[in-house]
């Protein structure tokens, strides 16, 4: 059994998290980000994988940095990690609209007008109150602010901090706010884990999964709340099967969802 860190129930994620691109703009792997090297009055100039790549920019393109909207391109740093969202101009060629500037390691959810810097914050939780968690890792403690309506899950959705413990394994993708680079979730995901391997054994209420990648075997208990996917395959010795769920210690989790392989 793997415990799964950062979040992994739905919000792995680290990049551009651009929604699929509209007819009238270009696919991310057409609009490369990367560092930026210079600019221009009308372009922007990017390294990546050792490969320098200049964009001309749409005159209207937004140009945006660490949380706000800026006027020029000249406001950008040299060595900036960039996103970029595309369309075409009137000959087809491939132009920026959107161009964001993020701390070196963070995400952008590129909505025009809309930006926001996305991190994920992990690690075992030293201190909760209602509205914040304070999480610790290998790079100190981020302190993690929540939504009115965030669902907090452990096992299942929660709204309500008490239903965490200290020690939990503890996992946010969250909103940076500037300029105190303050951290928002709307979801946080707390002792995720999970096994993957053969069926060995098969009961009513639980199955015995020989890991695949790591030694042992992990006990996957089973209830009205797990959801299967059995992809025309049958829960039963010898199958492969991948389970996610909440980690309970002893190298036992309670699943959420069983996936069997056909």
């Amino acid at each position: 059994m793997r415990r799964l860190l950062p979040v992994c129930l739905g919000l792995c994620f680290v990049g551009s998290l651009a929604a699929q691109p509209k007819p009238d703009e270009v696919p991310p792997d057409q609009c490369l980000g990367g560092w930026l090297v210079s600019t221009q009055q009308d372009s922007i100039t990017l390294k990546f994988n050792e490969k320098i790549i200049t964009t001309r920019l749409a005159p209207d393109a937004e140009i945006w940095r660490h949380g706000t909207d800026v006027e020029s391109m000249h406001q950008l740093v040299v060595g900036d990690e960039i996103y970029m969202k595309c369309t075409r101009d009137a000959d087809s060629a491939v132009i920026a609209s959107v161009v964001a500037a993020v701390e070196e390691g963070h995400g952008v959810d590129m909505e025009p007008h809309h930006l926001k810097e996305i991190s994920v914050c992990g690690g075992h939780l030293v201190a909760f109150t209602k509205d914040t968690l304070s999480v610790k890792n290998d790079k100190g403690v981020c302190v993690i602010h929540l939504t009115p309506d965030a669902n907090i899950w452990r096992g299942e959705i929660f709204h309500d901090t008490s239903v965490l413990k200290l020690g939990d394994e503890v996992g946010a993708r969250v909103v940076v706010g500037y300029p105190d680079r303050e951290l928002t979730a709307e979801m946080v995901e707390a002792n995720v884990a999970k096994a993957e391997g053969k069926i060995v054994s098969v009961r009513p209420d639980r199955i015995l999964v020989k890991e695949d990648r790591v030694r042992g075997r992990t006990t996957v208990l089973l209830d009205s709340r797990t959801a299967f996917d059995l992809d025309q395959g049958k829960m039963e010795k010898g199958a492969y099967v991948m389970a996610i769920g909440l980690d309970l210690g002893h190298d036992t989790l309670r699943a959420t969802s069983v996936v069997v392989e056909k």
